[in-house]
């Protein structure tokens, strides 16, 4: 091979690694609007994502058929948040003010899927001084709209309340700290939206040291991350 071909063949290799950077770079309306089809843990749901930000969704499980309509966003480069119409699939952990959140993927740069979130963060900021670093204390919700409180006791009990849309709703627990030294709240513990965790779900803060708490509402592991895969061919 010579000199010139030798180079030529560099140059349209470089050009072809720049397309494909390209496509697997791209999360544009265009790529993510589409047909989308999920078959998980007993359930079926077919995901239509509209150029306008619309969405229609068909959830099926039990025997019983669901129908929902609402808007889609995009997050930075691959995120994408869905309104709170959206029908929940298990093994997904919707925001909490409803909202649920994805990943959109494109592994080789055109197979197109959304990966549902399985957990969300909330906020409890620390009202009383703590010199001495412990977790024991009282502590305030920062979900705006939503008064919380939450008292965290030397006892390894709590006491919480959230206030949902004029509704204030009281619960108490236990605590306990694991062989990480996170917290494990029981399932006593109140979302946002003033209900308890159901059965599948946890509610645990790491490093309780500090003067927050960042407590993670997550589905238990048995769950597979729910995925809807994009429909790329016309048939």
């Amino acid at each position: 091979m010579t000199k010139a071909a030798r180079v030529g063949c560099v140059f349209i290799l470089l050009i072809f690694c720049f397309v494909l950077l390209y496509i697997a770079s791209d999360f544009s309306d265009n790529v993510v609007s589409g047909r989308y089809h999920l078959a998980q843990n007993g359930e079926t749901s077919i995901l239509v994502l509209k150029q306008d930000h619309s969405f229609q969704q068909e959830l099926s499980h039990s025997g019983k058929t669901e129908h929902a309509e609402g808007s889609w966003r995009r997050l930075g480069e691959g995120g994408i948040a869905f309104s709170k119409e959206f029908l929940i699939v298990s093994g997904q952990e919707p925001g909490a003010d409803g909202t649920t959140y994805g990943e959109i993927h494109k592994p080789f740069g055109f197979l197109v899927s959304i990966a549902l979130s399985q957990y969300h963060v909330l906020w409890y900021g620390r009202v009383d001084p703590s010199p001495d670093k412990t977790v024991y204390g009282t502590y305030t919700g920062d979900e705006e709209g939503v008064p919380a409180t939450l008292v965290v006791r030397q006892d390894h009990t709590f006491e919480q309340t959230v206030t949902h849309l004029g509704v204030a709703k009281h619960a108490e627990g236990t605590w306990s700290l694991n062989q990480n030294g996170d917290i494990g709240f029981s399932r006593d513990f109140l979302k946002t939206s003033g209900d308890a965790l159901k059965e599948d779900e946890t509610a645990s803060a790491g490093n309780p040291e500090g003067s927050n708490l960042q407590i993670v509402i997550a589905v238990t592991a048995k769950w597979t991350t729910p995925i809807f895969r994009k429909r790329q061919l016309p048939w």
